[in-house]
């Protein structure tokens, strides 16, 4: 597992050595527009995902506070958008969120991601059960391929 971005609002690895074209990330804090740390961690995956060929990203949201209403729309016009675009095809979401509140941001965030962009967006319970997931989705994705 390699660091790949560190910040208040992130902690971002590369995965691929154990799962092939795979990131694992926390997501942490509130997460407001005008804040230039939170967007800069928001927006670190974009060229990442298409430098580094990225198919599954794996989402911790256990630090997560909160999604204000503007910060959601930005993710649904903009951060959704730009990483399918550049290569994401699966975001898988461990369920972990400790607030009440960050678990109500996480539900609201993916409500009609799938639908919008195609983006697989499966909620599993465990890190490990997210990994098992995630190599899933890549053998099945090299099979189609072939």
């Amino acid at each position: 597992m390699k660091k790949i971005f560190e910040n208040s609002y992130a902690e971002l690895y590369d995965i691929s050595e154990e799962i092939p074209h795979t990131i694992f990330g926390y997501w942490k804090g509130l997460w407001m527009l005008e804040d230039t740390e939170a967007m800069r961690a928001l927006r670190f995956p974009f060229d990442y995902i298409k430098e580094h060929d990225i198919k599954v990203m794996i989402t911790d949201y256990r630090y997560l506070d909160i999604v204000p209403i503007e910060t959601d729309e930005w993710l649904q016009r903009e951060w959704f958008p730009t990483v399918v675009k550049n290569g994401l095809l699966a975001e898988i979401v461990i369920d972990s969120a400790t607030s009440v509140f960050g678990k109500l941001s996480v539900d609201v965030m993916y409500e009609n991601v799938n639908q919008a962009t195609g983006l697989y967006t499966p909620i599993v319970g465990s890190l490990e059960q997210a990994k098992e997931l995630a190599r899933k989705f890549i053998e099945d994705l090299k099979k189609r391929q072939q």
